[in-house]
């Protein structure tokens, strides 16, 4: 005899179709990317002062523990914290460079005329490792808040409009610079040019781009010139002028002004301990 078999009836809306588990929900930002803009820009602010009245080495280390702490709540990734202050760190390095050799008097090491002295070493380490830790801090600051919201926080805090609003426009101009830019090489590169030399490694092989180089830019540069003054044409109609460009700032959560209290009564706390010392 045939065994009964359970049939399974599927409605027309349902037959086709595949079925796949729900999507999982995106990551929950990291709790520097929910602080409020204006709180943030207060307890941060306060921080960076703070960390620029540091004049002692020993401090240093208490400096960078705080901004390892802030970093890691950010949720950023360090390699990309890494290449952000690579620029600054190298220019940093030229510029300290010569001062363990010519400030001071006491003498750790002496090979033939140069000599490294104490006093100009640990004013080259307190002098690097504050400009950096001040520039992780701006850094922190940008990375983890949208530019318009920036913006507005600090016309909150008193920056005039104008300011605000060129620094707004130079941004998406040079992104807007950036994306040309890219565009003419992918033109170039589809019709065969292909770049032979380097910056970093000047020789005949880069003198031969020059030509091409030196008639992208000028290219580069009137056609920025003709989109800006579409732009602005733009802005013109759209009412720019009458209306604010920028976002009004929003009050910050009570958490957030909590945090930003906290951060302000740390940075006191810094200033206290390098008066007391």
């Amino acid at each position: 005899m045939p065994k009964d078999r359970a049939e399974v009836v599927i409605s027309p809306e349902l037959r086709g179709r595949q079925f796949s588990p729900p999507a999982p929900l995106p990551p929950s930002p990291a709790w520097l990317h929910r602080w409020q803009p204006l709180p943030k820009l207060v307890g941060l602010g306060a921080l960076m002062a703070a960390c620029a009245q540091v004049q002692r080495l020993t401090l240093l280390p208490l400096v960078w523990v705080l901004v390892a702490l802030l970093w890691a709540l950010s949720g950023l990734p360090l390699r990309q914290g890494l290449r952000r202050l690579a620029a600054p760190g190298a220019l940093l390095i030229a510029f300290v460079a010569l001062l363990p050799l010519v400030v001071g008097d006491t003498i750790l090491w002496r090979w033939g005329s140069l000599a490294l002295r104490w006093e100009g070493l640990e004013r080259a380490l307190c002098l690097g490792g504050r400009s950096l830790a001040l520039l992780a801090l701006a850094t922190l600051l940008v990375e983890t808040t949208p530019l318009p919201a920036l913006l507005a926080a600090l016309r909150a805090v008193g920056i005039p409009d104008l300011l605000l609003e060129l620094a707004w426009l130079t941004q998406r101009y040079l992104q807007e610079i950036g994306a040309q830019w890219q565009q003419m090489q992918r033109a170039a590169r589809l019709r065969g040019w292909q770049p032979r030399g380097s910056l970093w490694r000047p020789g005949p092989a880069l003198r031969q781009d020059l030509p091409f180089l030196a008639a992208a830019v000028g290219t580069l540069l009137v056609r920025s010139y003709e989109r800006s003054e579409r732009v602005y044409q733009a802005l013109r109609l759209r009412g720019y002028g009458k209306a604010p460009l920028l976002p009004e700032e929003r009050a910050g959560d009570p958490c957030s002004w909590v945090a930003s209290g906290l951060a302000v009564a740390v940075a006191l706390g810094l200033v206290w301990v390098q008066l007391g010392e």
